[in-house]
């Protein structure tokens, strides 16, 4: 099998969501974006291995950046790290993708070098930023976020710096974009990113406790009353809803930066605009099915919308993309079944300032398990 077909049949078995809104797109972009997640799927493939340690998962991390950096000498280098991945854990799909890192190389170097240059540094600072989070969840006892700021640090790293490439991409496309749309869109992109990380971040909540992991930041655990032991043995069903709720508002507040950032795609791009409604939309879906959901915190199931809701997006969104007031009148449906609390601006240059003062290329590796 060629590197493209092997990458084209890969994706779906990696992510049935992404595959859809990717398949969307066509030509340079299409590659482009494939490669790209195909590269974020590797790295998240190593960051979520349950029975991995922190050392050899920063490891790792920070090589495959490295790899990405460097394209002389190359193959050794990829070859070694190839050798180096078997001692990761996970899905079947995931594991032979991280075994046939080098097609997706192969299909990376065959990109036009300007589309390169919009994967390598998104795609390094995030496998840097998880290898410094590592740090903080490396140890054998469940570990927490400090506040929401830590948590935007976090969601930048795994989201964010994708929501930025993904601009940076679209951008590729549309040369002739006005200067106020791609203001908006480079304002927004990041919070996009966000968002649909902090949806993950919510309906994983019992399903990450279980493993013993924590994204939910400790001052939102102790302002709704509760010690992070409580939050995480399900003391209180009532007030792990109130902590629920509070990730839920910052959510929305994302999500409409996200529907302002589709806004400002021309409506003649109509594949880029509806790669970005799908999940937006399902993850504003998503939101509503978490809402006052205290069956949430009781069960250990994962929480999905139905393949009904899914179908109609995917049905009836092509209709409405044309018209930025039908795409208005069609998220405000969604939320105007709930009321939520209206959740404070994402502050965008705050967060470059704190991102700025991280040690990103100092992060203490040790020696490989042999």
């Amino acid at each position: 099998m060629d590197d493209w077909n092997y990458c084209i049949k890969t994706l779906p078995r990696v992510s049935r969501t992404f595959a859809l809104n990717i398949s969307v797109l066509k030509g340079d972009l299409h590659k482009s974006i494939l490669v790209a997640y195909l590269f974020c799927r590797t790295i998240d493939t190593v960051e979520d291995a349950g029975k991995l340690d922190a050392p050899n998962k920063i490891r790792l991390l920070l090589d495959f950046a490295s790899l990405l950096k460097g394209t002389e000498n190359r193959s050794p280098a990829l070859n070694k790290w190839i050798e180096d991945i078997s001692i990761v854990d996970g899905s079947p799909a995931d594991l032979d993708l991280l075994q046939n890192t080098q097609k997706v190389f192969n299909a990376f170097d065959s990109l036009q070098e300007n589309y390169q240059q919009q994967i390598i540094p998104s795609v390094c600072t995030m496998a840097q930023g998880m290898a410094y989070f590592q740090k903080k969840f490396g140890s054998e006892q469940m570990t927490l976020l400090e506040n929401a700021e830590e948590l935007e640090e976090y969601c930048y790293f795994v989201a964010g710096a994708v929501g930025e490439m993904l601009c940076n991409l679209f951008l590729q496309e549309m040369p002739d974009l006005s200067a106020a749309n791609k203001e908006t869109m480079r304002r927004t992109a990041i919070s996009f990113g966000l968002g649909l990380q902090i949806t993950n971040i919510s309906k994983d909540i019992v399903a990450d406790r279980g493993r013993g992991w924590s994204y939910v930041p400790r001052s939102i655990i102790e302002a709704n009353g509760l010690t992070p032991d409580e939050f995480h043995a399900g003391a209180s069903t009532e007030k792990d809803l109130k902590v629920l709720e509070n990730l839920l508002s910052k959510t929305v507040g994302h999500l409409n930066d996200a529907l302002d950032f589709t806004l400002a795609i021309p409506a003649s791009q109509m594949r880029i605009r509806l790669f970005c409604i799908w999940p937006l939309w399902m993850a504003m879906e998503t939101v509503a099915v978490l809402h006052n959901n205290h069956d949430l915190l009781k069960s250990d199931a994962n929480v999905k919308i139905t393949r009904q809701t899914v179908k109609r997006i995917l049905r009836r969104t092509p209709f409405i993309c044309w018209s930025n007031s039908l795409l208005k009148r069609s998220f405000k449906n969604i939320l105007r079944r709930e009321t939520f609390n209206s959740p404070g601006r994402f502050n965008l240059n705050e967060l470059k300032q704190r991102l700025g003062k991280l040690a990103l290329d100092d992060i203490p590796q040790k020696p490989q398990t042999t």
